[in-house]
């Protein structure tokens, strides 16, 4: 195998061959280690007694981990020309990709314009003569890479995909529904409190907090309509604002779902023999791991569908 190919399989978080499986395992854990170590040393950063103490070492920390972060970016580009085309109605079109099609194609995905703005602020600071404090936000995007190595922050991302459509129409939903809740508590409460409800934008903040039932206190409806209104707003805003988080925990119960049956076909296709081999073992481990089941979880599926099968054979 190339070293191009080495390095695709373990970087790849879903890497196919065994020969790479510890050490890719071994490169994630030491990647999510680092992002982690990275983000509390730029909330140190932010501390007035400790960051002057350990200004040199966070300085140093910063240096080798823009420095590691680079030759990972680096080498993910250099190495997803190994990338296998898909399979689907347009595969043809896939086998005529070129090495450098496929990192072009790599290099506008999401995860590879995190792992960008990893590093960016940093060259930019050093290669720029103007002041870029202000780019250094964007170094929070490193604890973005986790993402890449947690199955279930990708389940998170599938669903949010799945249910982009919903979503947005919820969200709409809430907009519309809080503009009209600023707009009513303004011409309910302007004349008696002129200098908190100056103006309908000056009375959304109230209207989100109170939609959000958050209700922070310092924006309050004095008169005896204001308040019938604000707690009309108040339960309304449970019921609006309970509709995002709805949809999505429904459709991560359905991903999970998804993933529990093809585990389960999965077992019942080594089971056809009905032998369950030491090869078939690891295969199982393997579909677990890259659908994200708990091994409780896939150990009960394999009994009661040993057990469904030799109730069948009986």
């Amino acid at each position: 195998m190339s070293f191009q190919s080495a390095c695709y399989h373990i970087l790849a978080p879903a890497s196919e061959a065994r020969e790479y499986k510890k050490l890719s395992k071994v490169f994630d854990v030491f990647f999510i280690t680092l992002v982690i170590v990275n983000i509390v040393a730029m909330m140190i950063e932010t501390v007035p007694n400790i960051s002057p103490t350990w200004k040199h070492e966070l300085r140093v920390l910063e240096l080798v981990s823009v420095l590691i972060f680079t030759v990972e970016y680096l080498l993910r580009v250099y190495s997803s020309a190994s990338a296998p085309n898909q399979a689907n109605h347009t595969q043809a079109s896939h086998k005529q990709k070129t090495a450098m099609q496929k990192r072009w194609a790599y290099l506008k995905s999401p995860m590879a314009l995190i792992d960008l703005m990893a590093i960016l602020p940093f060259y930019l600071s050093v290669f720029v003569a103007f002041d870029l404090r202000i780019l250094r936000i964007f170094r929070v995007m490193r604890i973005l890479k986790i993402g890449r190595y947690s199955r279930s922050m990708q389940t998170l991302v599938t669903v949010l995909r799945n249910e982009s459509h919903s979503l947005i129409a919820a969200l709409s939903v809430l907009l519309l529904f809080t503009v009209i809740a600023a707009t009513c508590i303004y011409y309910i409460e302007h004349t008696a409190q002129p200098e908190v409800f100056s103006s309908i934008p000056a009375s959304l903040w109230w209207a989100l907090v109170t939609l959000t039932t958050v209700g922070y206190g310092d924006v309050v409806p004095v008169t005896a309509l204001g308040k019938v209104f604000g707690g009309i707003i108040t339960i309304m805003g449970i019921c609006f604002y309970a509709l995002p988080a709805g949809i999505l925990s429904s459709s991560y119960t359905a991903q999970m779902q998804i993933k529990r049956d093809r585990f389960k076909d999965s077992v019942r296709s080594v089971l056809d023999d009905g032998i369950l081999s030491e090869h078939d073992v690891h295969h199982l481990e393997h579909v677990r791991a890259l659908l994200d089941l708990d091994e409780e979880e896939a150990r009960l599926i394999v009994r009661l569908l040993q057990h469904h099968h030799k109730g069948l054979d009986t």
